[in-house]
């Protein structure tokens, strides 16, 4: 009897169970076209490009860095380093040399900015930086100077991603600094330079100053460029020029870097008007 049941229960249940069967439908887009066979170009291995900092495991061996620096090709910071020489003849190839040396983080200045902002000197020996930090190691034989003084963001700019000080505060930092780093003829020298290359007039730098009068050479600094901006005021308006105005020569890189004769800080000192104007700092801290 349970039998019967179980069979009759199977038989209502298959007749009770609709199946649906999907109907194919006819699409009515167009038929796409397969894309066109292109030829595949064969890719070409990137240009080499040359490190700003060049290291002797980069090279062949070790004594590949001396070969090239006796050519000229690499400039040696010391005997593991050097930086392309190319490189140094741009002002975004400086930067991205003094990037690549100076500790994260911090900002470069006086003798190192100086040394980005001008062509043609020495690559200085002491890495200078604006850091709250300390840095024991030296980098590339160079050590770590650090100086922690109040820098405004305007007096900060960056080039190619590294910030730096403007070429006004690092003037001011030149000249802001102890009597024999660096010393007053090669100061006098780079604060000139920039100011002509650049175009500041001593105005900006005193007022730079003004918002750091609590430093402790912030007079010095202030009588330096006040008889800068004096000896402007009292040349005839027909030799004021960007060379001739600040006593760099005859506006030729040879004679930004002699010095040859210039009355500035010669109210200061009592001396002819006719003073060496690389001596400048030197009679401001006599006077």
């Amino acid at each position: 009897m349970r039998m019967v049941t179980d069979m009759t229960y199977t038989i209502r249940s298959t007749r009770n169970r609709t199946t649906t069967t999907a109907k194919p439908t006819r699409s009515t887009r167009p038929a796409q076209s397969a894309p066109p066979a292109y030829p595949r170009l064969r890719s070409h291995p990137a240009s080499p490009t040359i490190p700003p900092i060049l290291l002797t495991k980069d090279l062949p061996g070790p004594l590949s860095l001396n070969r090239l620096a006796e050519i000229g090709t690499v400039h040696k910071l010391d005997e593991s380093a050097g930086y392309w020489a190319e490189h140094a003849d741009t002002l975004y190839g400086r930067a991205r040399i003094v990037a690549k040396v100076v500790p994260f983080g911090t900002v470069p200045c006086m003798m190192t900015a100086a040394w980005v902002w001008l062509n043609g000197i020495d690559f200085p020996e002491t890495l200078d930086v604006i850091s709250t930090s300390h840095f024991r190691t030296a980098s590339v034989g160079r050590r770590i100077r650090v100086f922690k003084r109040l820098t405004l963001p305007e007096q900060i700019i960056k080039i190619g991603g590294m910030p730096i000080t403007t070429p006004a505060r690092t003037a001011c930092d030149l000249v802001m600094v102890p009597n024999d780093i660096p010393s007053p003829s090669l100061t006098n020298t780079l604060v000139c330079r920039l100011m002509s290359a650049y175009a500041f007039q001593p105005s900006d730098c005193l007022r730079i100053i003004r918002e750091h009068r609590h430093h402790k050479f912030a007079g010095r600094a202030r009588l330096f460029f006040e008889s800068i901006q004096r000896e402007i005021d009292d040349r005839p308006e027909a030799e004021v020029g960007s060379e001739a105005e600040l006593g760099c020569g005859a506006g030729t890189e040879s004679g930004a870097a002699t010095q040859t004769e210039s009355g500035i800080g010669s109210e200061l000192a009592g001396e002819r008007p006719e003073a060496s104007a690389a001596n400048i700092l030197a009679l401001l801290d006599q006077h």
